[in-house]
């Protein structure tokens, strides 16, 4: 597990030269090839202040497993890469200027504790370094340890379960438009409460950018 963990730290010459996917020799992004870079999903939709640079299925969902639940940080490190390319491309597309700084969706210290990283931060790392902005890993934190939201039904249940789950931490003057950054975005619960946290606190403005979406009745 360590040595999964430290990948995702070391320098790029230092990486695995093959695919994750296949295990063949990787192209220019991180641990994918050419071809299995042709292959991922098309782009969802955007919408308004909301990137969902995936659809949730094969083989964005088998990486966002992999980084999840086996610790896999050179996954995380290639859907931060992703993330980071289509988040650069729609803040070009929409001609709109980039978020002041970037704040992941963190996690309760108990399941940090557990998990050992937040798969949130590491996909938000890629992108701040793409975009040349402050990603600001202690701004906020989650103060309820809530149950998993992918074991919830209802839309109502997930919006109960995270209602009042965060608060801001440090100062964020200067930062008037906040990017908030998840792997997975389903309902929107976590990150509408989020965004009601940052907006309770001044932020004027709050994107969202998430690596895949699903739907959820």
């Amino acid at each position: 597990m360590q040595g999964l963990l430290s990948w995702g730290r070391l320098p790029s010459s230092l990486l695995p030269d093959t695919c994750l996917l296949c295990d063949l020799p990787a192209g220019p992004l991180p641990n994918l090839c050419g071809g299995c870079l042709r292959a991922l999903p098309h782009r969802s939709p955007q919408s308004g202040n909301r990137v969902v640079a995936f659809p949730y299925s094969a083989p964005i969902s088998t990486l966002i497993h992999w980084m999840k639940f086996e610790s896999n940080l050179c996954a995380a490190l290639t859907l931060g890469t992703l993330l980071g390319q289509v988040v650069a491309e729609s803040i070009a597309e929409s001609g709109t200027p980039a978020p002041d700084a970037i704040v992941p969706v963190p996690l309760h210290r108990d399941r940090l504790r557990s998990r050992g990283f937040n798969q949130a931060q590491e996909l938000a790392g890629p992108v701040s370094r793409r975009l040349g902005r402050p990603l600001l890993t202690r701004a906020c934190e989650r103060i309820r340890a809530t149950r998993p939201q992918s074991g919830l039904d209802s839309r109502e249940a997930r919006r109960r379960n995270v209602a009042g789950a965060f608060r801001v931490r440090s100062p964020l003057a200067g930062h008037r438009r906040i990017a908030i950054v998840d792997d997975v975005l389903t309902t929107g619960a976590t990150t509408r409460e989020l965004a009601r946290t940052l907006r309770a606190a001044g932020i004027d403005q709050i994107v969202i950018w998430a690596c895949a979406g699903r739907s959820k009745g």
